[in-house]
């Protein structure tokens, strides 16, 4: 399947959308549910996607000029701490600046995609945490695909199933 320019940045912004459809539905007792055991709760979640929004020119600058030494796969890039670091970064800030952040980072994301060539976004790579495809493919899967699946695992923390 061929992912367009335009499929990307609808999809981006229909996570946003959903992003922001679900924190008007959330009380202040929700945001302290736990969403992962062992793991994070509902407002952490929501800082993981505040530190990941921006993601897509961060993906795309590799695409367009990947380190000579990264040979693809995870290279010691150690995801955890990277996630650990950024949640610890913005837990303790309030919702509604996590929430500002995680809007602009969807904008720049979108901003970043339409100002790509659709030759960068055929072009094949593999990120520093093992996934591997074409620019557009993985932008789909990292930014897109896994912020849904985190949107996902609230929805049920929040429903409590």
């Amino acid at each position: 399947m061929v992912t367009t320019k335009q499929d990307i940045v609808k999809a981006v912004g229909a996570f946003g959308d959903r992003m922001e459809s679900m924190v008007v539905s959330l009380s202040p007792a929700d945001w302290g549910k736990t969403v992962y055991e062992g793991g994070w709760n509902v407002k952490q979640v929501y800082c993981h996607l505040a530190a990941m929004a921006g993601g897509a020119s961060f993906i795309i600058s590799m695409a367009a000029s990947p380190s000579p030494s990264s040979g693809g796969g995870q290279g010691g890039f150690d995801i955890d701490a990277w996630n650990a670091r950024e949640v610890g970064a913005r837990q303790d800030k309030p919702v509604e600046e996590i929430l500002v952040e995680l809007k602009s980072g969807c904008a720049r994301s979108i901003s970043a995609v339409e100002a790509t060539s659709d030759e960068l976004l055929t072009k094949e790579m593999t990120t520093p945490w093992g996934v591997s495809g074409t620019l557009a493919e993985i932008l789909v899967t990292s930014v897109v695909g896994h912020n849904a699946q985190h949107l996902d695992d609230v929805e049920r923390a929040v429903r409590g199933g």
